[in-house]
């Protein structure tokens, strides 16, 4: 296909899917929905796969001044709808990757701590008798409360919270989760006979499922099992984050 005929295919696709989703879809829904991989355009029709939602119509988001609490609130709330639960923290960072309509993660927890915020989104959900919503974020905070009650215990909240990190080997690295960076580095360093270095981690108190996104927005670049061959950019966006608690 010609590039003047894929443009026109991508922006179909687009619009379709913006259609379906209610929303223009994010870089890795297109690519999972259609088919068409990012380094089919990147370079060559567009720069940006913003520049892509812009041309199919789709202002980009406004990047100057904070975003309106309450915007941010009703973007939860649509979320924890199509969800059917109140989201946790590795939902927030793939939602605010792959929808460009929604607020991103950091965004969102540098203003919320997670109950925070299924307290604010509860508080609002109950002004408009939105009870589905409440429900779900009466459900997270009851989980919440018996989560901080048994992290009151030393070896509970040892076991609840670790680590994701990513180690490179050569030109591959590896995203994996563990409780003990110092064991685990120790242990990678025996399975591989060449020396690896541990590029970052990120503290968190849900390893599985910030190990999930990660793995989910790396999919295109997997080599085998946790390896990745990353570009740069990829790499940079990992080391952004310290901590998700």
């Amino acid at each position: 296909m010609n590039k003047e005929l894929l443009k026109a295919e991508i922006l179909r696709q687009i619009k379709r899917l913006a259609e379906e989703d209610g929303s223009p879809p994010g870089r890795a829904r297109f690519q999972n929905a259609t088919g068409i991989k990012h380094h089919e355009w990147r370079g060559l029709i567009w720069r940006t796969w913003g520049e892509a939602l812009e041309e199919a119509g789709f202002a980009p988001k406004s990047l100057t001044g904070p975003i309106d609490a309450d915007v941010v609130l009703n973007a939860v709330v649509h979320l924890a709808r199509r969800l059917k639960r109140f989201p946790n923290s590795s939902d927030l960072l793939f939602e605010g990757s792959n929808n460009p309509e929604f607020p991103s993660a950091k965004t969102i927890m540098q203003r919320w701590k997670m109950t925070e915020l299924a307290d604010a989104v509860r508080t609002l959900s109950a002004k408009v008798a939105d009870s589905e919503t409440t429900a779900y974020c009466d459900d997270y905070l009851a989980s919440a409360r018996l989560k901080e009650s048994l992290e009151e215990d030393d070896t509970a909240a040892t076991e609840s919270v670790g680590y994701v990190y990513m180690i490179r080997y050569g030109k591959d690295f590896k995203i994996g989760r563990t409780s003990s960076l110092t064991r685990r580095s120790r242990q990678i360093q025996i399975e591989l006979p060449e020396s690896t270095d541990l590029v970052h981690s990120i503290l968190t108190d849900d390893p599985g499922g910030i190990e999930a996104y990660w793995h989910r927005r790396f999919a295109s670049y997997r080599g085998g099992g946790e390896w990745f061959r990353l570009p740069k950019h990829e790499v940079a966006a990992f080391k952004k984050w310290t901590k998700i608690l």
